[in-house]
């Protein structure tokens, strides 16, 4: 694999205040080849005027259009929020259908995450549909996600099974002021009327005894098969700090998992992306020195991959990140998040065979979209 050609979707340094720095980075490749870019921009990674852009290229990244702007249109039933992000499918062609975290701001005082009890401020995961290629956005419908308390869709669209199911992908925490420990999962949500309702669920990865942490699930579909694969970022509470990237598979109609077992990838978010036959890539975040966003190959789609031809697409200067050489409290590592300069890579297959990826990358201060286009 090698870098073809790179750049930037948005550059923060350029930016007003309030968008200047950018996570949660999303790509969509839609039908007629338009590349669709969203994250969540605001005036620092935690703060209360967080808001999706939607941003497209018809040319493979040589240039980006912003078509929407979500800043000041936060408000969920007249209570002020934040928005993290728009994530596109096309579950039909020309019709763009995103996922949202919508969190509740209520209170722009409170931080995102309770410094005493580790819980999330209330939120709700969020469905939205564009006819215009992400220009206009319909009004917002929540998903219902009961019995699961704090959950969010970790910025992973809904996948259209084999079966013509739609599958939301989701984990869940713990409220805001609950003392007890988080017991988290990876969850599926499923519909069977084309997102109408979504009675059903699935547990696609948990620990029974609650020491690891299957965070940040990423899917993707067999070509020929229709099987499912998910990868996790892992992190071992007793341990106090991440384990190697941890992946599942599942039937195509999602209600089977395998348990999650280690992929001797040293990463955190990873995205998996189906190449045709077996051939799986993993992009993810490498947060270890060196640090920075890495893909790596496998030709068994998942259980063995290719370390010695590994692609560093992005290699930060700006230093070891925090925490991430050491054990760290729960607390600590909470705070560490909020201090990272990269992460959330996603990738597409482009008709040509190559693969796009993009992710957010900057500096203590500044945080850009950015992308990059790969040979294999």
């Amino acid at each position: 694999m090698h870098i073809i050609d790179s750049g930037y979707v948005y550059d923060g340094r350029r930016a007003p205040a309030h968008q200047q720095n950018c996570a949660f980075t999303t790509i969509c490749r839609m039908q007629d080849g338009t590349i669709i870019v969203s994250g969540r921009w605001g005036s620092a990674r935690d703060s209360p005027d967080g808001h999706a852009c939607i941003f497209a290229s018809t040319d493979h990244g040589t240039r980006w259009e912003k078509r929407y702007d979500g800043y000041g249109r936060l408000d969920w039933a007249e209570i002020p929020g934040e928005n993290k992000g728009l994530t596109c499918s096309e579950l039909r062609a020309g019709v763009l259908t995103a996922s949202s975290l919508w969190v509740d701001r209520s209170d722009p005082d409170l931080p995102f995450i309770n410094p005493q009890t580790q819980g999330l401020l209330p939120m709700r995961i969020i469905h939205t549909t564009s006819t215009d290629g992400g220009y206009t956005w319909e009004k917002p419908r929540r998903m219902e996600t009961a019995p699961h308390l704090a959950a969010s869709p970790c910025s992973s669209s809904i996948l259209m099974l084999p079966d013509g199911v739609l599958a939301q992908p989701y984990e869940h925490w713990k409220e805001y002021d609950d003392p007890q420990p988080g017991r988290p999962a990876a969850r599926l949500r499923l519909s069977g009327d084309q997102g109408a309702t979504w009675p059903n669920y699935v547990t696609v990865a948990h620990d029974p005894d609650n020491t690891l942490a299957y965070w940040d699930q990423r899917l993707a579909l067999h070509p020929q098969t229709g099987q499912l694969v998910a990868m996790f970022w892992t992190h071992d509470f007793v341990a106090g700090t991440d384990r190697d990237i941890h992946i599942a598979w599942g039937s195509a109609e999602g209600k089977e998992w395998s348990s999650p077992s280690s992929t001797g990838l040293p990463g955190q978010h990873c995205q998996p992306l189906a190449l045709g036959g077996n051939q799986l890539v993993a992009a993810y975040t490498h947060r270890r020195d060196p640090p920075g966003i890495a893909l790596s190959i496998s030709d068994d789609f998942g259980k063995t991959w290719r370390r010695d031809q590994d692609l560093m697409v992005y290699d930060s200067t700006a230093g070891t990140e925090s925490g991430a050489a050491a054990s760290r409290s729960q607390a600590e590592y909470w705070s560490d998040m909020e201090l990272w300069r990269f992460g959330h890579p996603r990738a597409v297959l482009l008709p040509n065979g190559e693969i796009m990826v993009v992710f957010y990358a900057g500096d203590d201060r500044v945080k850009s979209a950015r992308w990059a286009r790969i040979a294999r």
